[in-house]
């Protein structure tokens, strides 16, 4: 299976109806999809298994392979709007029938792993609004613009379906220039696009957040939740210690979030904080242990910025005083933030 370098996390793959409607998109453009199921040695009746996965590297090249083709006309919204939500399996009818389309935004973004294992994906509430953003775990290079734009529009696409009605107020930020086929005007959007923007955000009315979707059913809600953990569990059965869970959803957290404490991660983990604590120890392991070990690994990847001063990573990781995350830091590494600045570890070790 193969593990994510940047988050530790199984290298789980791209569903394979998700490379499918790749070849259909790429086909209603005019062009052949043989040479990019050649490539990913497949066949289309191999995607629609429900078991099938494209690596993650096979799917950015056929993804590579499509933009070549289509250039200028628009394969990132043609893509999105024929992302149906029942394309998404389970975690599609958890979406339909939660009872706000807030709870289905909570519900892609725990389980977004298991359908584009190289994004993360957080909101938060500002004011009137809610801004939904889109992460990269690794770098996507040349394909970023292209896979944000899939993201943000695709989701705006799914919040239509659930509500049955236009998103009124809903608006998507990009950053850089507008492309071609957006300033030629001729792609109809669920939302519009603002360009040059410093983020990729979806930006939604708090109202419509709040909104229920036209099938909110809890006991369905339920089964579709329950069939998403064991999809899960069964395509994270590598990650079988305790943990090697909890360290690799530390690291999976958005670094400009706040880090869960022991109640929220139990949660995240449906146990109880009790049990958490007894299975660690049955390891031989600690939250505290954990927690740090993920604090030091964020410090030591912002102390490697020379611009970013040192006061400014302590407050990134929660603490108010530069002294308290000093004394922390000595403790994890042996050095004080300065020193390890001034000499750090080769190879983006730790120690």
């Amino acid at each position: 299976m193969g593990h994510n370098k940047s988050t530790g996390l199984p290298q789980v793959g791209v569903p394979g109806i998700y490379m499918l409607l790749l070849c259909d998109v790429l086909r209603r453009f005019g062009h052949d999809d043989s040479r990019m199921l050649a490539e990913l040695n497949i066949s289309r009746s191999g995607l629609l298994s429900p078991e099938s996965r494209i690596p993650v590297l096979f799917a950015h090249s056929a993804a590579r392979y499509a933009i070549a083709r289509c250039g200028d006309q628009g394969l990132g919204p043609a893509y999105a709007a024929a992302l149906k939500v029942t394309l998404h399996g389970p975690l599609g009818m958890m979406a339909l029938s939660s009872p706000t389309i807030g709870a289905a935004v909570d519900a892609a973004g725990r389980y977004l792993v298991l359908r584009a294992p190289f994004l993360a994906m957080s909101h938060r509430i500002d004011g009137d609004r809610v801004r939904i953003r889109f992460e990269a775990r690794d770098d996507l290079a040349d394909l970023n613009d292209f896979v944000m734009e899939i993201m943000l529009l695709g989701l705006a696409h799914m919040a239509e379906q659930l509500l049955g009605g236009s998103l009124k107020g809903g608006m998507i930020s990009m950053p850089g220039e507008p492309p071609a086929w957006y300033q030629r005007g001729r792609i109809a959007l669920p939302v519009p696009i603002h360009y040059r923007a410093q983020d990729h955000e979806l930006i939604l009315p708090l109202q419509v957040f709040e909104a229920a979707p036209q099938l909110a059913d809890p006991a369905v809600a339920a089964v579709a939740r329950e069939q998403c953990e064991q999809e899960f569990r069964q395509l994270f059965r590598e990650v079988n210690r305790l943990s090697d869970r909890i360290s690799s959803l530390l690291a999976a957290c958005p670094d400009a979030t706040a880090l869960p404490d022991l109640e929220t991660m139990a949660r995240q983990l449906h146990m109880s904080s009790r049990t958490m604590k007894r299975r660690l120890q049955e390891e031989g392991s600690q939250w505290r242990w954990l927690l740090d070990a993920e604090l030091c690994r964020r410090a030591c990847q912002s102390l490697r910025h020379p611009d970013v001063h040192i006061s400014e990573v302590a407050f990134e990781l929660g603490y108010q005083d530069v002294s308290n995350f000093s004394r922390a830091f000595r403790r994890w590494t042996g050095k004080t933030p300065k020193a390890w600045r001034d000499n750090p570890p080769v190879s983006g070790s730790v120690h």
